[in-house]
């Protein structure tokens, strides 16, 4: 689930011959060592827009899905000119069922903007402070086990900048999962041993580094406070007051709606594998939401354009970003990016199968939220083809 300012970027590139241009979307066909696109299927389009050359943005796409691979895609973009939506592909490459506006996707580790609300809503009721070192809201008998959890502060697991030690890739972890059914949804109480023996990476508030760890801590910080689950916080706190009827915590509530299958190069062998049966973590704080499209991106309207899911105090905590590198810095639960074209804040995420976006504009006033069901998908191509397209009219 770790997030790589490149992929991200490539997506901006992306969203630009999008907009320009408009798109009404296509299915593929499938043969998941080698598939060829159904010239039938190709007819069959599922899109909402405003306008533009969508006929040749189609055919573009047509031409991206073949040689990245992707089976399928789903966009959603809104700017002062109007919105759009389309679905592309299939959803799940063994039936060919086609890909709808509506599917829902695991959004992976843009669920950490999620859980940064929920967090923060809590610091506006006064039940977290966020400079409060993180012994104070950890369940008792989990806090010895934690290196540094009297000077760890709650921003910095927010920001990731606290040092802890990642569950995700420790040789026992990898291990389980291998072995754990879906059946057995994860928790984050048994996630955050397998980090117990584990060094710090870091001391606290020395440096930024990415670490899912951060967002299990949290998730036992919310759970501890609330004397509930963190789903029936998520609910309770943004998807009832939103509206947002698609959106769920994958294994710990019940499947809304039809949801894509995720897909992936798992055996390095450069085939297309099914993440449908694997457990590695879903559910968990660090990237446990399923949602749709159209979700997303009232989620991020409520909170970065009407401002309205957060106090004004909050959103300034929230915006905080510190530099992490060149053109990257994170917030609290919030990516900033910089490229070629504007600064966005959103966040991304990688992991079951998906690869997903959500990206809000400020100086364009433009939202993009990008799902798609291949995790192992190189989108430099994509943004080189969208340049040239751009250029070329």
């Amino acid at each position: 689930m770790n997030l790589k300012f490149l992929a991200f970027s490539k997506i901006i590139f992306a969203i630009v011959f999008v907009i320009s241009l408009g798109f009404t979307g296509y299915l593929v066909g499938d043969n998941i060592s080698q598939r060829v696109i159904e010239k039938s299927l190709a007819k069959q389009v599922i899109s909402t827009s405003t306008g533009g050359k969508s006929s040749q943005l189609q055919k573009l796409l047509n031409e991206i899905v073949i040689e990245q691979r992707i089976p399928g895609a789903v966009m959603y973009i809104t700017t002062p000119k109007g919105s759009w939506l389309g679905a592309s592909g299939v959803n799940n490459l063994s039936t060919k069922t086609r890909m709808k506006p509506t599917d829902g996707f695991a959004i992976a580790s843009m669920s950490k903007t999620f859980m940064a609300v929920v967090v923060l809503k809590l610091v506006e009721q006064g039940k977290i402070g966020l400079d409060r070192t993180i012994a104070t809201y950890l369940p008792r008998d989990i806090t010895p086990h934690i290196v540094n959890s009297d000077k760890i502060t709650v921003r910095q697991l927010l920001n990731h900048t606290s040092g802890v030690a990642e569950y995700l890739e420790t040789k026992e972890f990898i291990q389980a999962t291998a072995k754990r059914s879906r059946s057995q949804p994860w928790t984050a109480r048994e996630a955050i041993q397998y980090m117990y023996k584990e060094q710090p990476q870091a001391n606290p508030g020395e440096k930024f580094i990415y670490t899912d760890c951060n967002y299990i801590l949290l998730e036992l910080i919310v759970e501890n406070i609330t004397r509930g689950t963190l789903a029936q916080a998520i609910r309770s706190q943004i998807l009832k007051p939103l509206g947002l009827k698609h959106t769920f915590t994958e294994l710990r509530e019940p499947t809304i709606g039809e949801v894509a299958t995720g897909y992936g190069d798992r055996n390095k062998d450069g085939k297309l594998d099914s993440y449908a049966k694997v457990n590695d973590g879903n559910g968990l704080g660090d990237g446990g939401l399923v949602s749709t499209a159209e979700d997303l991106a009232k989620f991020a309207k409520a909170l970065f354009v009407k401002k309205t899911l957060l106090s004004s105090k909050m959103m300034k905590q929230m915006l905080k970003f510190k530099d992490n590198g060149v053109g990257y810095s994170y917030g609290l639960g919030v990516e900033r990016f910089s490229s070629p074209l504007a600064r966005a804040i959103g966040h991304s995420g990688t992991a079951y199968g998906f690869v997903t976006l959500l990206a809000y504009i400020p100086n364009q006033n433009t939202t993009i939220v990008v799902l798609l069901n291949n995790q192992n998908v190189d989108i430099k191509s994509v943004a080189k083809t969208g340049l040239e397209v751009v250029e070329n009219h």
